[in-house]
C-alpha cells in the first residue's frame, strides 16, 4: 500500500483547520493510507489545541495501537511548535516527523480544494518520480474572491520566478499545493527563508517531470492573511538566494 503525508502549517487557522480536516477525510482514497500532519506555530487562537482535541473524539484514530499504515485508512497528528519562526522550517518540520511516501503540503486557509488531491495523487503514482503541482493559472484554474492588488502581486512574482530564476515549465512557480516523492526532499537541501518552499524545488530539480492539476483558488472566508510587506521582502530575498544559487551551478559546470 502506498502511503501519503499531508502536511499542513497553520498559525491562527481555528476557524478553517477542522473544516479543513473533514473535507480531506472525505476526499481520501481507501487504497492509499494517508496521515495527516498538522504543524501549528503555537497559534494564540489555539489552533494546535483544537486539534487535539479532535483527534481524541476521532474513532478511527489510534497512533499508539496501530502501526503506521495498517489496517486503518488515516491517522492524524498534530505538532505545536513553541514559536512561529517561518512557513518553510514548518512544513520540514513535517516532513521529518511524517513517514509517507509522498508528501503533500497544503494551506489550512481552505483555498486549497481537498477535492483535488485525488487527482494530484493519481498524477504522481503514475509517474513516481515527479512533481505534481496544483495550478491556479493553467487552462480552466482559477482565483475567486483576490483584490486586483493581490492578483497583481502573484503574477509579478511568477514572472520574476520565471525570468529571474528561469522556471519557466510552470505556470504557478508560486503555488503552495503540490506533491513530491519523499525521496526528493530527503536529498534535497532548503536553503531560503520564504514562504513558498515549491520555488527552491523547482530551481534545484530541473530536470525533474513536472505536471501540473488545474484547481480554483478561494481567497479565505475567515481569519487573517499571512500577506503582507515581510513577506513580500523574504520572497524578493529567496529569489536572489536562489539566483546565486543558479549562478553558482553554471560557473562549477564550466
Amino acid at each position: 500500500m502506498y502511503t501519503l503525508s499531508i502536511i499542513i502549517p497553520t498559525y491562527n487557522e481555528s476557524d478553517n483547520i477542522i473544516k479543513l480536516i473533514e473535507k480531506i477525510k472525505e476526499n481520501l482514497n481507501p487504497n492509499i493510507f494517508t496521515e495527516i500532519v498538522v504543524v501549528d506555530d503555537n497559534s494564540p487562537d489555539g489552533t494546535g489545541k483544537i486539534v487535539q482535541s479532535h483527534i481524541k473524539n476521532d474513532a478511527i484514530y489510534t497512533e499508539k495501537e496501530i502501526p503506521f499504515g495498517k489496517k486503518n485508512v488515516y491517522n492524524i497528528h498534530v505538532l505545536i511548535r513553541k514559536e512561529k519562526n517561518g512557513l518553510i522550517p514548518a512544513i520540514l518540520e513535517g516532513v521529518r516527523f511524517s513517514q509517507g511516501d509522498y508528501i503533500l503540503v497544503m494551506d489550512a486557509d481552505l483555498s486549497h480544494p481537498p477535492e483535488i488531491i485525488p487527482n494530484m495523487v493519481e498524477k504522481i503514482l503514475t509517474d513516481s518520480n515527479s512533481i505534481v503541482i496544483a495550478s491556479r493559472y493553467i487552462e480552466t484554474g482559477a482565483i475567486v474572491g483576490w483584490p486586483f492588488r493581490r492578483r497583481i502581486i502573484s503574477k509579478c512574482a511568477a514572472i520574476i520566478a520565471k525570468i529571474g530564476l528561469r522556471v519557466n515549465n510552470v505556470t504557478d512557480p508560486m503555488s503552495g499545493f503540490f506533491v513530491v516523492p519523499r525521496s526528493l526532499l530527503e536529498h534535497l537541501k532548503i536553503d531560503t527563508k520564504g514562504y513558498k518552499i515549491l520555488l527552491e524545488i523547482l530551481v534545484k530539480t530541473k530536470d525533474m517531470p513536472i505536471h501540473e492539476v488545474p484547481y480554483t483558488f478561494t481567497d479565505r472566508k475567515s481569519g487573517k492573511s499571512k500577506m503582507g510587506f515581510n513577506v513580500i521582502f523574504d520572497y524578493i530575498g529567496s529569489v536572489w538566494q536562489l539566483y546565486n544559487y543558479g549562478r553558482g551551478n553554471k560557473q562549477q559546470k564550466k
